[in-house]
């Protein structure tokens, strides 16, 4: 699959890092990239729409990134999703609750242009998609 065709899903309640997200993304070759702020919108958004990736946010309101996550991996239709946590949650516990939930990486705030698209490279690498 080439960069231009994989899409990418994006949950972040904070709009600017939602949209810089979005543009970094865009100016690594990504065309389709989704946006949404909570775990709401996202759910709705994969039961119309077929993503290789989803960027999430750990805190997203009343649902957060882990339990997304826990969602994800437990429905049969997006269980195979590449998934990386972005959040400012690294203490040793959160790592490793993510880990056990099946997360594919984590980024960890502030976020730097180059950690982004090492990131997301290696999940789509790993995952077989790229």
């Amino acid at each position: 699959m080439l960069l231009g065709d994989v899409s990418i899903l994006v949950i972040e309640d904070v709009n600017a890092m939602r949209a810089q997200i979005k543009m970094l993304l865009k100016n690594f070759g990504f065309r389709k990239v989704a946006v949404c702020e909570d775990a709401a919108q996202a759910s709705a958004i994969l039961d119309t729409e077929s993503f290789q990736l989803v960027l999430c946010d750990w805190h997203l309101g009343t649902v957060s990134g882990l339990e997304f996550l826990q969602y994800v991996r437990t429905h049969a239709t997006h269980k195979d999703l590449g998934f990386i946590m972005v959040t400012a949650e690294c203490t040793r516990d959160r790592v490793l609750d993510a880990i056990k939930s099946g997360v594919d990486d984590y980024l960890v705030k502030p976020l730097t242009p180059g950690q982004i698209q090492d990131k997301v490279y290696g999940v789509l690498l790993k995952r077989q998609v790229l």
